[in-house]
């Protein structure tokens, strides 16, 4: 069966959806700035509280080791001194959702470059069965993805915390086993469906999780491209489960193509966050 494909119109089509990636790498520029000064700033402040915690444990120590003395001599010193080493620690707890939720999101970030690569592996992905833009186009999904993972880690390295450079645990043994079950086309759609729908619900997630504005349009902007790739798959996906994979071309003979075509790609009016990863899913332990 013969798959059309008019080569300038899948160009065009690649233009733009790096030109929509170019735009949103571009509204995160200066997020990551703030984030820069958030974190120096928050960490400036906590070092200041910290301080001043430690000066009154200090004291309180010095005051409880007086009376601890004081108190030998009545021969209740014993008792006395388990009760105030059992409180002489206070927990200095910090609130690491927001550097969780970056690392996180760096981890599926890793995944699909890793999913990708995986793909491109395949000969009728990206060997000598591949359609050379098509090709192109998978190698081009990847790099997006490989500068999304930056982006994350750049935040989070930022906000004071570690880069995430391994793949999401949760979902990386699921693509190792599922590429070893790879029969066709259809097969490497699905896969990659799965991944892009779990990124993209957990960015929408994140956007209402995250404190601050600057990690919000961070993960927005970043939500966009994601849902893009997503739209695409699930388009292809449908025309590959019906039998229709000679209508995957460009430009669509609209005549031939199922009244759904046209919604198929965007079938939740508010995007659903069932599939979205747990904010510490992927956080550096």
């Amino acid at each position: 069966m013969t798959h059309r494909l008019d080569d300038g119109q899948f160009t065009e089509l690649m233009v733009a959806s790096q030109d929509l990636h170019s735009d949103a790498m571009r509204a995160t520029q200066e997020p990551l700035a703030d984030i820069v000064t958030l974190g120096q700033e928050q960490r400036s402040a906590n070092a200041a509280v910290l301080a001043q915690r430690r000066a009154e444990q200090h004291r309180a120590e010095q005051h409880r080791a007086s009376v601890a003395r004081a108190l030998t001599t009545a021969g209740v010193a014993t008792a006395f001194g388990a009760a105030v080493l059992a409180t002489a620690t206070p927990a200095f707890a910090q609130d690491g959702a927001d550097l969780a939720a970056l690392q996180t999101a760096a981890s599926l970030e890793n995944l699909a470059v890793f999913t990708y690569k995986t793909a491109l592996g395949l000969p009728f992905i990206g060997g000598a069965e591949a359609n050379p833009v098509v090709k192109a186009f998978c190698e081009m999904t990847m790099k997006q993805h490989s500068e999304h993972g930056k982006a994350f880690n750049a935040a989070a390295k930022n906000a004071g915390g570690k880069a995430q450079t391994a793949s999401n645990p949760k979902y990386t043994p699921i693509v190792k086993a599922a590429a070893g079950k790879i029969k066709g086309p259809l097969d490497v759609v699905n896969l990659a469906v799965t991944l892009e729908d779990v990124a993209t619900s957990t960015y929408v997630a994140n956007v209402s999780l995250v404190s601050t504005p600057q990690l919000r349009t961070l993960f927005a902007s970043v939500m966009g491209v994601e849902s893009q790739h997503l739209a695409t798959l699930l388009a292809v996906q449908a025309l590959l489960q019906g039998g229709a994979p000679q209508l995957i071309a460009l430009p669509p003979d609209s005549a031939k193509l199922p009244a759904a075509a046209g919604s198929v790609g965007f079938p939740e009016g508010f995007k659903k966050t069932e599939l979205a990863s747990p904010v510490g899913e992927g956080a550096v332990k």
